[in-house]
């Protein structure tokens, strides 16, 4: 069982990474999936989302989560009937999962130079973030991705309407209109990670 990582996020809330090494039989090995998680299944062409899917779900198993929990709004954001809060994110080599006692995202990137043509979408003046580099640009491009996931208000610019800082060592924050949000960045491998959990003071 690859668990990339586990580790404590802050005092509410973990964070699970799943290296995608096996293919789409070797992850459906010691998976049991429910009705409606093979109906998404069957309706996905990519075999990158697929085994991201797949992945998820063995990591859902892993913390100790019900996949019969599992529901998903008319947005798309996943969520447990009884349970505390997630997210997911996969990429095509790795998948994360995070969980919390509050409103929380997660987005998982790897490194690529089509984030320095696309920069303009989710720059806002207001952010306080190095952009000078590709990992540094994908740094952000996670962190405004994990708020607009724990936020989940549809139609929110990246741009405009969220404003992170990062210039704190592994920890930012992110804010859209009076919330504010606490922001944990991990890299590893050429990718960027943040998690985005709704601040308790």
């Amino acid at each position: 069982m690859p668990i990339y990582k586990h580790q404590q996020v802050n005092s509410i809330a973990k964070l699970w990474v799943w290296h995608i090494t096996e293919d789409e039989q070797g992850l459906t090995n010691n998976l049991s999936l429910t009705t409606h998680c093979i109906d998404r299944l069957k309706s996905m062409s990519s075999c990158t989302h697929r085994k991201g899917f797949l992945a998820v779900r063995l990591l859902l198993i892993a913390a100790g989560l019900s996949l019969d929990e599992l529901r998903y709004t008319s947005e798309g954001k996943p969520y447990l009937l009884h349970g505390p809060h997630i997210s997911f994110s996969h990429t095509n080599d790795f998948a994360a999962l995070a969980i919390g006692q509050a409103p929380i995202g997660v987005d998982v990137e790897r490194h690529r130079a089509k984030v320095v043509r696309v920069a303009k979408k989710f720059v806002n003046p207001a952010d306080e973030a190095p952009q000078q580099t590709i990992a540094e640009l994908t740094d952000l491009w996670c962190a405004k991705e994990s708020m607009y996931k724990a936020i989940s208000i549809p139609g929110i610019r990246f741009s405009k309407d969220i404003s992170v800082n990062l210039t704190i060592s592994k920890k930012g924050v992110a804010i859209y209109k009076d919330e504010t949000y606490d922001l944990f960045r991990y890299a590893w491998q050429g990718h960027s990670c943040a998690v985005t959990i709704k601040n308790q003071l």
